[in-house]
């Protein structure tokens, strides 16, 4: 019987293990039962980490957005991506039949090109994303993203708190803001919604992540339920 039981017990134990290994593996980050089982909602996310989308549970702004439209929301954004690049925003976009895309980025650019003080390298790449005459990669991506039948919501950047380390950016994140709001002024079936509308360091601190760049799951709420609402109001 001792053998048995022995036996027994190393069986309970290994089972444990691979039970709890199914379960970290099924209910890791991103993992959000409450919109598993929605149907889909034929919008897609595609840019860097503003969306949170390595974010616990249904604490990304696609699990918020998802939760308010009773939709489930496609999330292809990255943390850290940036627009230049071979493995840049552009290639997160996945062609399909797309009701809205959503799109951000550019900050993790500007925090590569313009933080050393060369002028003309930020300049350059300033351009190569989105020129002032409506040229560059963004609109190249939305072209794409309009050629299948897509609307597109650009959201431009909020301010960032004192401190932070995109604060001596501000400059460039609004131009590339300013770029992005004007492109949509002029191009059908493209909307910009400016983040500095729903969340800034003075009226909203608890909006922000202790990291002062990213916004908290608070922040996430809001912008993911605030975007919801566009959509549903222009559908």
């Amino acid at each position: 019987m001792k053998s048995i039981s022995n036996t027994l017990g190393i069986v309970i134990i290994a089972y444990s293990f691979v039970a709890a290994s199914a379960y970290i593996f099924l209910f890791d980050e991103g993992y959000c039962p409450e919109i598993e089982e929605m149907k889909e909602a034929n919008i897609q996310l595609v840019g860097d980490s503003l969306f949170g989308s390595d974010a616990d549970g249904c604490a990304s702004i696609a699990g918020f957005m998802s939760l308010k439209l009773e939709l489930r929301v496609t999330d292809h954004a990255i943390p850290g991506a940036t627009i230049i690049g071979e493995d840049g925003i552009p290639s997160q976009y996945v062609s399909g039949d797309w009701e809205w895309t959503i799109i951000d980025g550019g900050g993790n650019d500007a925090m590569a090109y313009c933080s050393e003080g060369d002028d003309e390298e930020c300049d350059e790449k300033l351009d190569e994303i989105i020129t002032d005459d409506n040229k560059g990669l963004i609109p190249n991506l939305i072209n794409e993203v309009k050629d299948d039948g897509s609307k597109v919501l650009i959201l431009g950047y909020y301010n960032v708190p004192e401190g932070s380390e995109f604060e001596d950016l501000i400059l460039e994140i609004e131009i590339l803001n300013d770029r992005y709001k004007e492109y949509a002024e002029v191009n059908g079936d493209v909307y910009f919604i400016s983040l500095k509308e729903i969340m800034s360091p003075e009226e909203t601190p608890e909006y922000y992540s202790d990291d002062l760049v990213h916004p908290s799951e608070e922040g996430h709420k809001v912008i993911g339920e605030h975007i919801a609402d566009f959509i549903t109001a222009n559908n």
